[in-house]
């Protein structure tokens, strides 16, 4: 850094992320500066204020030559180097930092960065050292354009979650839920949450009875196939917090055991969670396979867990049979260990598809526990194949929930796939 000659300087944007302290940390401020002068520069990057507009403020008012300096080159957006100069200085609550956060961001949750100055909703959780769902909660009291509802959180009365609940009330609810009390907002922002939760759990239940009318007998008289690759519903978290219905371990083994479906010259993909392993091993011989080796998936993100925070998942292949199975070609071995990024609850990543096909691409497949419209080249068998043109699964999860949306449903749901993948973490 080096210092600049005085001179006007625009404000950046950006700095007004952060709300204006209080008349009382304005004036210790302003005293401090009166009594030992202006200590730490106000900071400028490409001639704008990214740092110290409340010493800036202190100064003009006190008659005194602001000092700058200029911050040169920075290696971080502009944004999130901002932010960083300011956290560690306020005492802000995790609602304060939430709201900042979703100002600074400028692209959904996930979205691929294009430029320099693009700072996601994850960066910018990270960079406030808040949550992506409490930036995400954030957003939606920014985007309810209540200016009283906002202030709540700003001046710290009321806390993200409930006052993105509070968004579902009308205008003239809001004009006179924001006049009340903390406690009581915080009652009403739970008690809309609740109401949210439990129309969601009907919901879900209905949807997930819907499947399971779907659930049709295994045909044991198609095949005979030589690949499959099956994905159970393990029987191991609650079928509402999953989503879909559940199989019971026995019925799972029971499945194929003995079938005629399956080649006696076979390979078996199965995908296992991390804490079923045993389980997994159990399917395998009832199948009338032998275990080999696994591959893992991993899946970037960590959740919680008991013992380690879950990053991956197991991917089980198992063979029966002679030698009649081709051998895999030396080029189309794939490495022990997949990264693919995790997408909707549940699914698999797609490449895994063109992974077997590669290893094995003259043998019949069978899919078990198929979600969609069935591979071209495969047979699919499950209760939520579908019949038609090819749909991305996760538009199918959300069409088939999509039917009128409930108050603060979409937080909700975020808040339920969060809750299931620490359940799985937990699990395990």
């Amino acid at each position: 850094m080096k210092n600049i000659e005085n001179t006007e300087y625009l404000i950046h944007s950006a700095a007004a992320l952060f709300p204006p302290m209080s008349d009382e940390e304005f004036a210790e401020l302003k005293a401090d500066i009166e009594k030992n002068g202006q200590q730490m520069p106000i900071l400028v990057y490409r001639n704008k204020i990214v740092d110290g507009r409340q010493r800036l403020r202190a100064c003009q008012e006190l008659g005194i030559e602001p000092v700058y300096k200029d911050v040169g080159k920075l290696d971080v957006p502009t944004q999130a180097f901002i932010v960083s100069q300011n956290l560690h200085r306020r005492h802000l609550n995790s609602g304060q930092r939430s709201l900042i956060a979703a100002r600074l961001s400028n692209t959904k949750k996930g979205a691929n960065q294009h430029t320099a100055e693009a700072v996601s909703q994850k960066q910018a959780a990270e960079a406030c050292k808040v949550s992506a769902d409490s930036v995400q909660r954030a957003a939606k009291v920014l985007e309810s354009g209540h200016e009283g509802l906002i202030q709540t959180v700003e001046s710290g009365k009321l806390d993200v979650s409930n006052a993105a609940a509070l968004v579902s009330l009308s205008r003239d609810e809001l004009d006179e839920m924001v006049k009340r009390s903390a406690k009581e907002m915080i009652a009403r922002g739970k008690k809309e949450r609740e109401e949210a939760r439990n129309e969601l759990r009907q919901r879900k239940v209905e949807q997930i009875e819907k499947t399971r009318k779907n659930s049709q007998p295994f045909d044991h008289g198609v095949g005979p196939f030589n690949v499959i690759y099956a994905d159970p519903p393990w029987d191991y978290i609650p079928e509402v917090q999953l989503g879909y219905p559940t199989m019971k371990f026995d019925a799972i083994c029971d499945l194929l055991r003995g079938s005629k479906t399956v080649s006696l010259d076979a390979v078996l993909f199965l995908w296992v969670p991390a804490s079923l392993i045993a389980e997994g091993l159990k399917v395998i011989e009832a199948w009338g396979f032998r275990y080999i080796t696994h591959a893992i998936w991993h899946k970037g993100e960590s959740g919680m867990g008991s013992y380690f925070r879950m990053t991956h998942e197991v991917l089980m292949f198992a063979t029966r049979g002679s030698t009649v199975i081709p051998e895999v070609p030396t080029e189309a071995r794939p490495g022990s260990v997949f990264t693919y990024k995790r997408g909707m609850h549940s699914q698999k990543p797609e490449e895994l598809y063109g992974v077997i096909e590669r290893m094995y691409p003259e043998l019949p497949k069978i899919e078990l526990f198929r979600r969609g419209v069935s591979r071209d080249g495969w047979y699919s068998w499950g209760n939520e194949v579908q019949h038609g043109p090819a749909v991305p699964l996760g538009q199918q999860i959300v069409d088939a929930m999509a039917v009128e949306p409930v108050a603060g449903e979409l937080a909700e749901m975020a808040e339920a796939g969060d809750a299931v993948n620490d359940l799985e973490q937990q699990a395990a």
